[in-house]
């Protein structure tokens, strides 16, 4: 989680709560006193390690390259 919350800045006094793995992916739920629905997801490739995807309430597996469910998708 450590690794996650050091690629993105974070505003002061948040934290990020659990973390959803699927395949190559990570969601973090970010924790804070006006922190939203939204996940901060990020993408796992070899050589490169995790980057910062993007955050949001919702992602198509599809555009993500997942044809399972994840439970940071919305369809």
């Amino acid at each position: 989680m450590k690794a996650l919350q050091a690629l993105v800045e974070l505003p002061k006094g948040w934290t990020f709560g659990s973390v959803q793995c699927v395949k190559d992916w990570a969601a973090a739920d970010p924790q804070g006193p006006t922190a939203g629905d939204g996940v901060y997801l990020f993408h796992f490739t070899a050589g490169a390690g995790w980057k910062y995807y993007g955050e949001g309430s919702g992602y198509d597996c599809k555009d993500l390259g997942l044809i399972e469910p994840a439970p940071f998708c919305i369809s």
